[in-house]
C-alpha cells in the first residue's frame, strides 16, 4: 500500500462520495474498496485535505469501516483501495467479553492495539464468524472500552495465529482456509506448522543448507540408534512434531550395551536400544521419533548454550533477522527451553568484545537468512517469520537443529529483548500490507509463486 497514511474521516451531508487530497489527483475513478467489499462511489479532489481521506456517511457505512483509523491507499483499476485490512485468524474462542480466546486475550489485545506501520486495519476472528452468505466477518476489536464485536469485510490478507496442531487440523478450519484461499483469493501467510522431518529433508536437498546439518534418522531402529550411539557419543530422541522441549530424550552409553537415557521427567537405564523404543512408543503412540547427532555446543559457565534466531519478511517480502538471543541449559539439563529451565540472555550479557559479537552475530544472521530461503522455496504457501534453534560448536560451525513457523515468544520476557519483540510483531504486519499489494496488483505472479 501506499507508504503515506491517511486519517480516515467522515463527509458530512454528501452521499457515495469520496474526498482526497489534491497531490493524489488522477482521473477514472469509480469505486472505493475496503477488504473485499467495493462500493461505487463518486471521487472528488480538495487542496484544503493533506493527510485525510473523507467519505460520505452512507459509503462509510456501506464499507463497513468499523472506527475513524489511519490507512494507506493504493490506486488499481478505476478503484481506490482503502487499507489493508487484516484478519488475525485463530481458535479457541470462549464465552467472555473480557477474555474470548482466554489466556492468550492480553498478547492479542497488544496485537491489535499495535500502530501499523503501514496503516490500516486489524481484526481477530474465528471460522465460526465468517457469515459467508454477505462476505462480512463478525470480527473481533480492542478499543479504549475493551473487546468489541464489529461487522467487517473479509480482509485483503489472513495472519494466522491458530494456537496448536491440534486445532489446525479440524476440518472446519481447515475449509475455511481452502475457502478464503482458492475461492477470494485472499493471501493466507504462517499457513501451517513444521514437521521437522519434512524441513530437515528439504534442506538436507539443498547444497546451501545440507552441512548446517546434524545428522538424522526418522523413526530409528534399534540398532540405527546403537550406531549412532557409538558414533557421535550423544544422540538426541524427539518426536517428530514435538514442541517446547517436550518428549526429548538424550541418549549416551552406559555399560557395554546398555543405554542412559536422560529427560526431563528423570534419568533410567535400558539394557538395550529394544527395551528404549518400546518404552517411548508407549508414550506417543502413533508419532514417530527423530534421532539426531549431538553436538558438542559452545559453553556458558560450563552450561550448553544455543541460539534463537527469528526471521521475518519485511515491507518488501524480504527475509530479514529481527532477534538473536542465547539459550542456556540450566545445569544437568538437556535442553536449553525455558520450559525445562533455561535462562535466556541477549548477546551483549555473553559476548564483552565488540568484534567477537559483531562476528557471532553475522555468522548467525546469514546462516538464518539462507536457511529461511531454502525453506521458503521449498515449502508451499505463504510465510512470514520462523523461528530457528541454531547451535555452535566449539570451531564456530553452526547447525540448525529445529525451524518453527509459529516460533514461541518466552525470550522476549527478557528485558533486554523487549524491543526486537515489537521488532517481530510489526514485521508480521509489514508483510501483511505488502501481500495485500501484492494481490491487487499481481495477483497471477503472487500466486505463482506461493
Amino acid at each position: 500500500m501506499n507508504a503515506k497514511t491517511l486519517t480516515v474521516g467522515i463527509h458530512q451531508n454528501s452521499e457515495n462520495m469520496m474526498l482526497l487530497p489534491a497531490s493524489y489527483k488522477q482521473e477514472g475513478l469509480l469505486y472505493a474498496a475496503f477488504g473485499t467489499t467495493v462500493e461505487r462511489c463518486h471521487v472528488s479532489f480538495e487542496s484544503d485535505l493533506k493527510q485525510t481521506v473523507l467519505l460520505s456517511e452512507n459509503l462509510y457505512k456501506n464499507l463497513r469501516i468499523p472506527y475513524r483509523g489511519k490507512a494507506a491507499l493504493l490506486f488499481h483499476d478505476s478503484t481506490v483501495y482503502i487499507g489493508p485490512l487484516i484478519g488475525i485468524f485463530t481458535a479457541g474462542f470462549a464465552k467472555s467479553e473480557l477474555a474470548p480466546v482466554r489466556g492468550r486475550s492480553l498478547f492479542f489485545s497488544k496485537l491489535l492495539t499495535m500502530d501499523l506501520p503501514a496503516g490500516g486495519y486489524c481484526y481477530m476472528f474465528g471460522a465460526h464468524q465468517i457469515q459467508w452468505e454477505d462476505g462480512t466477518v463478525r470480527g473481533l476489536i480492542f478499543r479504549e472500552n475493551g473487546w468489541q464485536e464489529v461487522i467487517v469485510p473479509l480482509p485483503n490478507v489472513v495472519y494466522d495465529r491458530l494456537p496448536n496442531r491440534q486445532s489446525e487440523d479440524e476440518d472446519a478450519l481447515q475449509e475455511t482456509k481452502a475457502r478464503l484461499m482458492n475461492e477470494y483469493r485472499i493471501p493466507w501467510f504462517n499457513p501451517g506448522f513444521f514437521n521437522k522431518w519434512d524441513i530437515y529433508e528439504s534442506l538436507r536437498e539443498d547444497e546451501r543448507t545440507e552441512p548446517l546439518l546434524p545428522y538424522s534418522v526418522l523413526a530409528p531402529s534399534a540398532k540405527k540408534l546403537d550406531d549412532m550411539v557409538a558414533q557421535y557419543g550423544t544422540v538426541y530422541v524427539k518426536p517428530a512434531n514435538g514442541s517446547l522441549g517436550n518428549g526429548i530424550f538424550q541418549l549416551s552409553r552406559q555399560g557395554e550395551n546398555g543405554l542412559l537415557a536422560r529427560h526431563a521427567e528423570g534419568d533410567k537405564s535400558y539394557s538395550s536400544a529394544d527395551l528404549f523404543l518400546n518404552d517411548i512408543q508407549k508414550r506417543k503412540e502413533e508419532i514417530p521419533y527423530i534421532a539426531q547427532q549431538g553436538i558438542e555446543l559452545i559453553r556458558i559457565d560450563g552450561h550448553p548454550a544455543d541460539f534463537r534466531v527469528h526471521t521475518n519478511k519485511n515491507r518488501k517480502g524480504t527475509w530479514t533477522v529481527t532477534a538473536i538471543a542465547v539459550k542456556i541449559a540450566e545445569r544437568g539439563g538437556i535442553t536449553t527451553h525455558m520450559s525445562k529451565g533455561g535462562v535466556v540472555k541477549t548477546l551483549a550479557q555473553i559476548y564483552d568484545d565488540p568484534k567477537e559479537r559483531l562476528h557471532i552475530l553475522q555468522k548467525l544472521t546469514k546462516t538464518a537468512l539462507v536457511i529461511s530461503g531454502v525453506i521458503d522455496e521449498k515449502t508451499e504457501g505463504f510465510i512470514g517469520e520462523i523461528g530457528f534453534d541454531l547451535g555452535m560448536d566449539e570451531s564456530t560451525n553452526v547447525w540448525m537443529f529445529e525451524a518453527n513457523s509459529r516460533p514461541g515468544r518466552a525470550i522476549f520476557a527478557h528485558p533486554g529483548l523487549t524491543s526486537v519483540s515489537r521488532l517481530t510483531k510489526r514485521m508480521n504486519f509489514e508483510y501483511a500490507s505488502y501481500l495485500t499489494e501484492q494481490s491487487i496488483l499481481f495477483p497471477e505472479k503472487l500466486w505463482q509463486n506461493s
